[in-house]
């Protein structure tokens, strides 16, 4: 039998497939070496537990304790408030996993793009003091940014119409400060160089396309019209008005020891966040408005109560305006029923909220950030308020939040619903 010889070409395929096969099993030992076993126990912290709400606290206790026991999340930092109050605050897990310190209330997680919420709300407030016009043509005014081919409105920024890109439609200019998130930036203003020289990518009014660069430009837009730095207008104006002293921009201020450690998770294994491998300290000043606050579950439901229960915080029409679906030049709803600031379903229905069966009013805003996630949900139509955070992020977002449905059922199904003048009034805007 005539022995096989490989040629020349044959054996450095080989010896490529053979480098590259080490290569991968090299980065799997690594890899997998980076990450440690999650500890057995998952303390529950407790901090406000009305007994009015007595028998929704103890089945939403028993969704808490399950989390700890799925060994999923390190930490999941929950609140409730329902007519005005904070009746529920709790967390189950740890703030840092390698310290064995347990998560509580006072937590401070990064909210990722819940702070658009959070700088829609600054926004608002200054359309009620009548110091911005929300139709009102922006165009060349704005500090730090090159006017473009086509002008647009504070409406259409904070509802994602206004034409301005996202991540990946700019190039290395504006990556060198988003990919590796270890520039400081001093104020909202100078944020604007991460995207002012890149085109709006459609004519505003047109289409829909969320971006967190709609709101960072709508902060510097604002402290103008405010004659206030953003973020001192918006500590002075929502965050001191509310009590949320648990809230700042990131690198704005130091962190506490309340400040959670971010980790990534796989299968029942942590290790602490890492960009690039690297673990380092990772800087969001350069997006504050739209994806850059530190805060709390109770923080964000005092927000949130004021929203449904307090007119002389928020003027009624104001509250229509930012929860009102906006609608493309054509006449037609946007894809994501995104209203200003904040996603609005008139009619949202999930098998986790009241059976599946009752379509309820979803005023909501998600956030994903480096090593973190929040969900914050109102409805509206039961002065109810829900948000929650966690130190890690789960591949799909939907995972995260059909925890906080399961623990907002316990209390939406002994609410008695009532059908405000103000869900009528969107219908009729719809």
């Amino acid at each position: 039998m005539k022995k096989f010889k490989l040629n020349k070409l044959g054996r450095r395929f080989w010896r490529t497939v053979c480098v590259l096969f080490a290569l991968v099993v090299l980065w799997n030992i690594y890899y997998f070496s980076t990450f440690t076993r999650f500890r057995e126990s998952a303390p529950i912290t407790t901090t406000i537990s009305n007994p009015t709400y007595r028998k929704q606290i103890q089945e939403a206790m028993k969704h808490l304790d399950t989390i700890g026991k799925q060994k999923e999340l390190p930490s999941f930092s929950i609140a409730v408030g329902h007519k005005g109050e904070v009746v529920w605050s709790a967390a189950v897990g740890y703030q840092d996993m390698e310290a064995g310190i347990a998560a509580t209330p006072k937590t401070q997680y990064r909210i990722g793009s819940t702070s658009k919420a959070v700088t829609t709300t600054g926004v608002a407030l200054a359309v009620d003091a009548h110091k911005i016009q929300l139709d009102a043509i922006i165009g060349d005014t704005i500090t730090n940014w090159t006017k473009k081919e086509w002008d647009f409105s504070m409406q259409q920024l904070l509802s994602h119409t206004a034409g301005v890109g996202h991540y990946t439609d700019f190039g290395v200019a504006s990556g060198k400060y988003t990919v590796c998130n270890c520039h400081e930036f001093k104020t909202a203003s100078e944020g604007l160089k991460v995207f002012d020289e890149y085109d709006l990518i459609f004519e505003p009014g047109t289409a829909f396309a969320y971006s967190t660069f709609d709101i960072n430009l709508a902060s510097v837009v604002l402290e103008q019209a405010v004659s206030t730095p953003f973020l001192d207008y918006m500590n002075t104006s929502v965050f001191q008005p509310l009590g949320m002293s648990d809230t700042y921009g990131d690198h704005n201020r130091s962190n506490t020891e309340h400040f959670a450690t971010f980790y990534d998770t796989e299968d029942g294994y942590y290790r602490e966040y890492r960009n690039f491998e690297q673990v380092y300290d990772i800087n969001l000043s350069y997006k504050w408005a739209g994806g850059g606050f530190i805060s709390t579950p109770t923080d964000l439901v005092k927000m949130g109560n004021a929203y449904l229960t307090d007119d002389t915080f928020l003027s009624h029409e104001t509250k229509r305006t930012f929860w009102t679906p906006m609608k493309l030049n054509t006449g037609e709803i946007n894809e994501q029923l995104y209203a200003l600031g904040w996603r609005s379903y008139l009619e949202f229905e999930n098998p986790d909220l009241l059976d599946g069966e009752t379509p309820v009013w979803m005023v909501h805003h998600g956030g994903v950030s480096k090593g973190s996630q929040n969900f914050l949900v109102l409805f509206p139509n039961y002065d109810l308020v829900i948000d929650a955070s966690i130190n890690t992020n789960v591949d799909d977002f939907w995972t995260f939040s059909n925890k906080v449905y399961k623990i907002a059922n316990a209390f939406l199904k002994t609410i008695e619903k009532d059908e405000k003048l103000l869900y009528k009034e969107i219908q009729e805007h719809m």
